[in-house]
């Protein structure tokens, strides 16, 4: 099969990069990868073809428009490829689709929680959001949605009439084990200045998904520290944390590349996220042996059975539903280690090879559609 991966970063940070790393890194032994990517970092990329698209990257919008283009023309009449697999809006040819979000709904989870646009963000929603109406609810390609909530959305909110597969993100189990614990846990500890018998918990990602309810609710929770880390200004969060008189129960760290080590550290993981189609950062934390407290309003949550592998927030906002959970973790560590377990477990059949597997069985579709 000659298979054709368009996106606009090729990297194994997170998100949807990371997502057809993992799976150009699977197809390549048994078919012929070719990768469309504006930047590509080619570490472990053998078997690989990569082409690159080039794109102005002035503003998130101007990228997603421009990449578009580029891509579209590069790949012309379809050079071929039995699929051509896109990530949302991103090259016209694409037979298969991923959706990694609803942006509509995105959107309307952070106007509910009063958050202040800026003049260049309202632009991209009205841009953007009817573009992606656009796509599809006219596209005839097969689209794949990383979590129930998304598929719903997309039909809802979208209008889409084409096949939809739910396939979840994978989780690398081997990278993000309870193990590690045993071999950096101390070390990691000592390095972020967390006391021996101290309980944190961990927050990791862009900080409107829930990071202010989180640190409201820590202030109610004075058994528990919190590791924050993440790629955001936390210019206003950190006048929040003083205000609260937080002060140094709450530590900032920039994004990680090595984001395992902090999992080892912490005691538990907390997501109140207002919106997600799916939380990469959950499943990883659960492959851990962490506890995690994650909101309904995340894909990731579908994954969980309350109370027997991680706790669920039904409502984002609910500062005082948070802080019971983050006091039940911090000092129930019967409980806590019980949840962490069944969550590592619960994350053993959430691979990566299970999703490539299950990918290349709607690759064979679309191909027995055509033929």
């Amino acid at each position: 099969m000659r298979i054709a991966l368009v996106v606009h970063d090729y990297e194994r940070g997170f998100g949807h990069s990371r997502y057809v790393v993992e799976l150009a890194e699977r197809f390549r032994h048994r078919h012929e990868v070719h990768v469309f990517a504006h930047r590509i970092d080619r570490t472990g990329g053998e078997g690989i073809t990569f082409h690159t698209v080039p794109a102005a990257r002035t503003t998130a919008l101007v990228s997603v428009l421009s990449f578009y283009g580029t891509a579209t023309l590069r790949l012309g009449r379809g050079g071929g490829f039995d699929i051509i697999h896109g990530q949302g809006l991103i090259a016209a040819q694409a037979n298969v689709l991923t959706a990694h979000l609803c942006n509509r709904s995105w959107f309307q989870a952070q106007r509910a929680l009063g958050y202040d646009y800026t003049a260049r963000q309202r632009i991209f929603e009205n841009v953007l959001v009817p573009l992606e109406d656009r796509l599809y609810r006219k596209t005839n390609a097969s689209v794949i949605a990383i979590s129930r909530r998304l598929e719903d959305e997309l039909r809802t909110l979208h209008g889409c009439r084409a096949p939809i597969h739910v396939i979840p993100h994978g989780v690398d189990v081997e990278r993000f084990h309870p193990a590690l614990r045993g071999q950096v846990r101390q070390e990691m500890r000592a390095a972020l200045d967390v006391g021996p018998e101290e309980r944190c918990a961990l927050y990791v990602g862009d900080i409107r998904k829930g990071a202010a309810v989180t640190v409201e609710a820590l202030a109610r929770v004075p058994e528990l520290s919190l590791d924050m880390v993440t790629r955001s200004d936390i210019g206003s969060l950190r006048a929040r944390v003083e205000r609260l008189g937080l002060g140094k129960r709450v530590r900032f760290h920039p994004a990680s590349h090595t984001i395992e080590r902090f999992y080892a550290a912490a005691d538990l993981f907390v997501c109140p996220s207002p919106y997600d189609a799916f939380g990469m950062v959950v499943t990883e934390a659960m492959a851990s042996g962490l506890p995690v407290i994650v909101s309904r309003a995340a894909g990731a949550s579908e994954l969980i059975t309350p109370r027997e592998d991680g706790l669920v927030l039904e409502d984002a906002g609910d500062i005082s539903g948070l802080a019971a959970h983050l006091r039940e973790l911090a000092v129930d560590r019967d409980f806590a280690e019980r949840l962490g377990w069944a969550a590592h477990l619960r994350m053993q059949t959430l691979t990566w090879d299970e999703v490539a597997r299950r990918t290349l069985h709607v690759y064979e579709q679309v191909l027995e559609k055509r033929a």
